[in-house]
């Protein structure tokens, strides 16, 4: 107590009897707590496969292949992979996400449930990295610990933890999180000079976690505002003015940090950030949006039900939720500000999720999907801990004996539905058609979802409804205000496919007519248009969209592919033809059915070459990635009986016949091996 009887507002410390033995002891006991409840919790994730931007990212990612030099990861946006003439052009400066990958694919192979574990194990660093950190703030192990608990099962966090592409929103929230914790032992070191060196090392290990979240994820890019935060709201000796500027000048190393950061990205990138919306906007109603989006991002961690991978999310301009939006902000702002001297860690965690939020809320930036669940994992932090505070808080008029007996009760049924419902959605991420079906349920006005579902129908031979989703997509995309020309593209694009199967060329071609006349700037009409011609054996003009298309995009494997067959079937040029296959499997790495025919094309180029040995190469590695196929395995026979292995060749031909009895070039080629023998 002061002299004039009141508190003096300082911090609450451990209990006296919480020896640093018996603190350690019961922080090992939470963090293996912490550690079960989120394994169980996400237990059946581990067995879900790729899904969305994974299988670009991870499996087509030529460089996640050994030979690559780790530079390149460090040299270019996330999505650089796809082209180097399209590196520098994205958002994403994410090199240690894609290092990630790189170290799991070198370890493992493409494993979806190594990738997975990946994520589930930096969860578990995440629940304990919260335990620590608020243990600290609070000096309330229980507090603490009843926090971190709401964290590890918040159902919101699925998207992040089940999405091996969000892997960047766990990394950037580990190395967040122990910035600030090893920031906070720093201060509580200060000032004692036989541990001068180990305060120094705290401060460097804060700022190399600083600069490490940052090259996971540009939204640890606020760390510096959270540190003077907490040196504002914890640090009570001074005035108001005097701790403002204390908090100032020891923010300044984070400061530098970020300047640094800010450079590299912008000598990689060449920008800071590019639109990736087009929505027109005057000043006011872009702020009205950015309120509205904050508010959404609030009332999804208040009540976090109808979780979605897709949320569409509109422009604000009037409206009764805007005016609640307003509200809300406004009533947060003056909670903060009566919160500031009375419940400094009350209202410090609500500002962590106010300026965890601060990157966001830049529409513009973003990408397409502006509202994204994996965008809370960093804000949830403060969430949970704001919970907590209050819940406890609220506890104090509870009668002493039935106190403990009423916070345990409250924690246990909220952390078991929160539980419950993280995993019974875990295996909504199983696979595309799943993620995308469940999805499409909850969101039947997103031309992307549409789009997605209709992709997973045509890889099911579903074409029929995969029309219609795609005909849904197109109207949809058209309808927006602007009319979302992207999705539309993908929509026509999506239809002119399904009518080249069906040999209905000319319709095909009409389609991709009106994508380019919605936007004659799309740079994926002339390979799809080529593609379609190559298909028709139209190849003179084939070969001329063909040419046009791989000058926008020279690493698109389809295109290239393409013009190895019109090299090879039109021109008759076996080596370029070879070339132009080469060049498109050292584009697409995955080993599924596009790389099996690309083999079987170039495994036939040799062929004809004469170049039996390699032909025989390329043919097995072709049969061994797609099984199911019985035209790669007459195909591979037939060079084998050009080796002179005709036993080896029968028993390819055996294994084209069980996959199609009725299959007429494995028979006539049987006929013809048995009818040699039987000459002999």
């Amino acid at each position: 107590m002061g002299r004039n009887g009141k508190h003096k507002g300082r911090r609450p410390e451990v209990s006296a009897l919480a020896t640093p033995r018996r603190a350690s002891t019961l922080f090992l006991f939470g963090a293996v707590a912490l550690a079960a409840l989120v394994s169980f919790v996400y237990s059946n994730s581990l067995h879900n496969g790729f899904v969305w931007d994974d299988q670009e990212q991870v499996l087509m990612n030529p460089d996640l292949r050994p030979n690559v030099p780790l530079a390149r990861l460090f040299s270019s946006d996330v999505w650089g992979f796809r082209s180097w003439a399209d590196r520098g052009r994205g958002n994403y400066y994410r090199p240690l996400q894609m290092c990630a990958y790189r170290f799991t694919a070198e370890a493992t192979g493409q494993n979806p449930s190594a990738f997975h574990l990946l994520s589930l194990l930096l969860a578990i660093a995440c629940a304990v990295a919260v335990f620590a950190l608020f243990w600290q703030l609070s000096g309330t192990p229980a507090l603490a610990f009843c926090s971190a608990a709401l964290f590890a099962v918040h159902p919101v966090h699925t998207e992040a933890v089940d999405w091996i592409s969000a892997l960047p929103d766990l990394g950037c929230t580990f190395f967040v999180l122990l910035s600030f914790i090893t920031l906070i032992a720093a201060e509580q070191t200060r000032g004692n000079a036989t541990l001068s060196i180990r305060t120094a090392a705290l401060k460097l290990l804060s700022l190399l976690s600083f600069a490490t979240a940052l090259l996971w994820k540009e939204p640890a890019a606020v760390l510096p505002i959270l540190a003077f935060l907490y040196w504002l709201t914890f640090r009570k000796e001074g005035t108001l003015i005097q701790r403002m500027r204390v908090a100032a000048i020891r923010s300044v190393p984070y400061w530098i940090v970020l300047a640094g950061y800010l450079l590299l990205r912008v000598h990689v990138l060449t920008h800071l950030a590019i639109r990736q919306r087009n929505w027109p906007l005057t000043p006011a109603e872009y702020c009205l949006t950015a309120i509205k989006l904050l508010m959404t991002y609030w009332w999804n961690l208040i009540l976090p039900v109808d979780l979605n991978a897709y949320h569409v999310f509109s422009p604000a301009q009037s409206g009764m939720f805007v005016l609640l939006a307003l509200g809300f902000v406004a009533g947060a702002c003056l909670a903060c500000a009566f919160a500031f001297r009375r419940f400094p860690l009350a209202c410090f965690a609500a500002l962590w999720v106010f300026i965890t939020l601060l990157p966001v809320l830049d529409i513009y930036a973003v990408g397409r999907n502006v509202f994204a669940e994996r965008y809370l994992y960093l804000p949830s932090a403060g969430f949970c801990l704001l919970v907590a505070a209050l819940a406890a808080s609220g506890l104090r008029f509870a009668a002493n004996r039935y106190r403990r007996y009423a916070a345990a009760g409250l924690l246990i049924a909220v952390v078991a539905g929160y539980a419950a419902e993280t995993y019974a959605r875990n295996p909504d991420w199983k696979d595309n058609s799943t993620l995308f079906e469940r999805t499409l349920e909850q969101s039947p006005d997103a031309p992307f979802v549409r789009n997605m579902v209709a992709a997973s129908l045509l890889s099911s031979d579903a074409s029929s409804r995969a029309e219609e989703q795609y005909q849904a997509a197109a109207s949809l995309a058209a309808q927006e205000h602007p009319p979302d020309y992207l999705q539309l593209a993908l929509a026509e694009e999506g239809l002119a496919s399904i009518y080249a199967d069906r040999s209905e060329f000319s319709r095909a071609i009409e389609t991709l007519e009106q994508v380019r006349k919605a936007n004659p700037t799309d740079p994926e009409v002339d390979g799809e248009e080529g593609l379609i011609l190559a298909r028709a054996e139209r190849w003179q003009e084939a070969e001329i969209c063909l040419q046009r298309a791989v000058v926008n995009r020279h690493e698109n494997e389809n295109v290239l592919n393409a013009l190895g067959i019109v090299a090879w079937r039109h021109q008759k040029r076996l080596d370029l033809a070879a070339d132009y296959f080469r060049r498109a499997l050292s584009v697409h790495t995955a080993t599924d059915d596009f790389s099996a025919s690309v083999h079987d094309n170039l495994g036939a180029v040799y062929g004809e070459q004469g170049q039996l040995s390699e032909a025989i190469r390329e043919f097995r590695i072709a049969t061994d990635m797609d099984q199911r196929n019985p035209d790669y395995h007459t195909n591979l026979a037939q060079v084998l009986v050009a080796a002179g292995n005709s036993n080896e060749a029968l028993d390819e031909i055996h294994a084209a016949l069980r996959l199609d009895p009725s299959y007429f070039p494995a028979r006539a080629l049987e006929t013809q091996i048995t009818g040699v023998a039987a000459r002999r």
